[in-house]
Order: C-alpha cells, then sequence, then structure tokens
C-alpha cells in the first residue's frame, strides 16, 4: 500500500529539481517553464487525494 506515497516523493523531487535550477544553474527561464506545469501536477493530486480520503 505504498500508492500514497508515490505523490510525496514525486514533490520531494519536484522541490529538488527547483532548488537545482535556482541556486546552482541560477537559470530563471528554466525555473517558470518547469513551476506551472509542476504546481499544477501537486493541485491535481490534492484534490484527488483529499475526494479519495475524505
Amino acid at each position: 500500500m505504498t500508492y500514497p506515497f508515490i505523490p510525496i516523493f514525486l514533490i520531494a523531487i519536484f522541490a529538488a529539481v527547483l532548488v537545482y535550477f535556482s541556486f546552482i544553474k541560477k537559470d530563471l527561464k528554466k525555473i517558470k517553464t518547469i513551476l506551472y506545469p509542476g504546481l499544477f501536477f501537486i493541485g491535481i493530486w490534492a484534490v484527488m487525494y483529499y475526494f479519495l480520503f475524505k
């Protein structure tokens, strides 16, 4: 029953990618292209889990 933990790991990877591109690469254009789809993905998962575990 590890399915609920998959989005948590994906959010951690998303945060790591944002940190990598913001502090190591310092590429702000890449952050803008990654940020909105990533937040959309997190929002969809949050809505799904809200209705699933309600």
